[in-house]
C-alpha cells in the first residue's frame, strides 16, 4: 500500500528516498548525512544513487539525483528515472517500507510535475505483473508499504 506522511522521524519506513536536482534543495538533516559522502565523491551530487546512514528512525538514506535540467534534450522523464533508480537501490539493500521524497522541478516547470513523475517511476519500479502475483506467493510484491513525502496534491 502507499499512503501520504510528512514526517521524517516516522517509524513505519525502513529507508528514504530522495529524488532532487541536488542537495540545496533536500531537508537539512538528510543534506547533513549525505556531506561526508560528497566530500569524499563531488561526483555523487549530481549522478546515480548514494546510500549512507542516516540518524532518523528509517536508518537508510538513498539520494537519487536527477541530473542536469538545463540541457535542450532534458525533460521530466529525468525525475522519474531518479525515482525508478532509488526505489530499485532502496529496494536492493533490504528495504520493504520505503519513503519517497522529491524535491525541486524542471525550469520552468512546477514542483506538482515533478512530484508526479517522480512517484510514477517509483510505482514502476515496485510493480510486479499479474501473473507473478498469481503464481509465485511469495513474490507478489516488491515493497510491504510505501510512503509518499511529495507534492501533496
Amino acid at each position: 500500500s502507499t499512503r501520504v506522511c510528512t514526517d521524517l522521524e516516522s517509524g513505519d519506513f525502513d529507508a528514504i528516498v530522495v529524488v532532487s536536482p541536488s542537495t540545496k534543495e533536500i531537508p537539512e538533516v538528510l543534506r547533513k548525512a549525505l556531506e561526508p559522502t560528497l566530500a569524499l565523491d563531488k561526483g555523487a551530487e549530481n549522478k546515480g544513487c548514494t546510500l549512507v546512514p542516516v540518524s532518523l528512525p528509517a536508518k537508510r538514506l538513498v539520494y537519487s539525483a536527477t541530473g542536469p535540467l538545463d540541457r535542450d534534450y532534458d525533460d521530466l522523464r529525468r525525475f522519474s528515472e531518479a525515482g525508478c533508480a532509488g526505489i530499485k537501490r532502496a529496494l536492493a539493500a533490504g528495504a520493504k517500507a520505503p519513503l519517497l521524497m522529491s524535491c525541486g522541478s524542471m525550469p520552468n516547470g512546477t514542483v506538482k510535475e515533478a512530484s508526479t513523475c517522480t512517484l510514477l517511476g517509483a510505482l514502476g519500479a515496485v510493480y510486479v505483473p499479474l501473473e507473478m502475483r498469481e503464481s509465485v506467493k511469495e513474490r507478489a510484491k516488491k515493497v510491504n508499504l510505501m510512503g509518499w513525502n511529495g507534492d501533496k496534491e
